[in-house]
């Protein structure tokens, strides 16, 4: 079984994460950007992955909540606890507005794309956004970027409109996607649905060697 942890963004990771940020992005953060922001967690919010070595402790069952299945089979974030031991494969961030939860940054590193991660980080936003009290998500994608927007699709997210030249080195243009409310039941059993197949693709995936 693969298996991975999320945990808070720390500043002793901000030099790896800043390595899939470069390899991810053409116009990358600098690490004093992300710095500022930690120190801000009331409005900001920054997770990584970690990719971890497989043990035979088994996870648990897929009926217990999202928020105790990354507690853990996926490792919730916890600012109380060391970080676990594991490379970091990819990262994500919220910021709460006035308005919503704004996605600000998914990656991940692309040797681990198409596996769950990027899922998995998203599902640790969602949980982020409802700790930090807001109801409305949004975020920009790439009008080029397809797989991200269909993962944003299969959670809700709906396309409202697409700002041209949005994006300063190539002028491509942004779609900005938003979920209305996300405390909606409708949502929440949507994403719980959402989590448990995620739960029993990652429970069956063979770790990488």
């Amino acid at each position: 079984m693969a298996r991975y942890a999320i945990d808070y963004l720390r500043e002793a990771d901000l030099d790896a994460v800043h390595a899939i940020d470069v390899s991810s992005f053409s116009m990358p953060w600098s690490i004093d950007t992300y710095r500022q922001e930690l120190r801000a967690p009331q409005l900001c919010r920054y997770v990584v992955a970690r990719f971890l070595v497989a043990d035979a402790t088994p996870p648990p069952t897929p009926r217990t909540s999202l928020r105790t299945r990354l507690l853990g089979m996926f490792g919730q974030p916890d600012r109380t606890t060391e970080p676990a031991a594991g490379t970091i494969i990819g990262y994500a961030g919220i910021m709460r507005t006035p308005t919503d939860g704004h996605i600000t940054t998914l990656a991940v590193v692309p040797e681990h794309r198409r596996h769950g991660v990027g899922e998995l980080l998203l599902l640790a936003l969602i949980e982020q956004a409802y700790d930090l009290g807001v109801r409305r998500l949004a975020l920009e994608v790439r009008a080029t970027n397809t797989p991200a927007q269909t993962l944003y699709t299969k959670y809700g997210f709906v396309a409202t409109h697409t700002v041209p030249e949005y994006y300063r080195d190539n002028r491509e243009s942004a779609v900005v996607m938003v979920i209305p409310d996300i405390s909606t039941i409708a949502f929440r059993e949507q994403t719980k649905a959402h989590s448990d197949a995620l739960y029993q693709r990652l429970m069956h995936k063979k770790p990488r060697t």
